[in-house]
């Protein structure tokens, strides 16, 4: 089996790759618990991802096998202030702060726990300048209890469209130690 390729997008070539990324993601959020949701459509999962694509901040990290996209995560940046549409306000130290907000993480069913995810989370916010990662996490999702196992912690919930999801944060070191020097 070949090994695993991580590479950094930039937003042209995000948005050139969209159409491939989508297909990943609606097969992933086909999948229980997400169950194909309205608010997981490939529609409404295209849209956004172009518009999220011109955001400050944003980045992408792509992983791929044999030249087959197996997974990929992408975010922006959130300024002091801005937080998540439809979830409840945080913590004012989360709120004021920074941050980055991690919209996917996503790998194929067949190369799960192997590490692609945290490699992929990893590389997203490596060196990353904002205080604080933010997520939204499905509730009944295997990957809520392995955010919280990374050290994420819950400051918010989404409660207005099903599948629900908690908002979560994670500070980031790479802050912190700019923030010492």
């Amino acid at each position: 089996m070949s090994e695993i390729e991580l590479a950094a997008l930039d937003r042209r070539q995000a948005l050139d790759a969209l159409d491939e990324v989508a297909d990943l993601y609606e097969q992933v959020y086909a999948e229980p618990p997400y169950n194909a949701a309205p608010k997981f459509s490939r529609d409404r999962f295209t849209r956004r991802t172009h518009d999220q694509a011109t955001a400050s901040g944003f980045a992408m990290v792509t992983a791929r096998r044999g030249g087959t996209l197996v997974g990929f995560a992408f975010g922006f940046s959130m300024m002091p202030g801005a937080w998540w549409a439809n979830a409840a306000s945080p913590a004012g130290e989360v709120l004021k702060a920074d941050k980055f907000a991690v919209v996917e993480l996503v790998v194929d069913r067949w190369h799960r726990r192997h590490g692609i995810g945290g490699r992929l989370l990893d590389a997203l916010l490596a060196d990353r300048r904002e205080r604080y990662a933010t997520l939204a996490a499905v509730i009944e999702a295997d990957a809520y209890g392995w955010y919280l196992r990374r050290g994420w912690q819950k400051v918010a919930e989404f409660r207005a469209e099903p599948p629900y999801s908690d908002a979560l944060v994670l500070p980031l070191a790479s802050a912190r130690t700019a923030g010492d020097a």
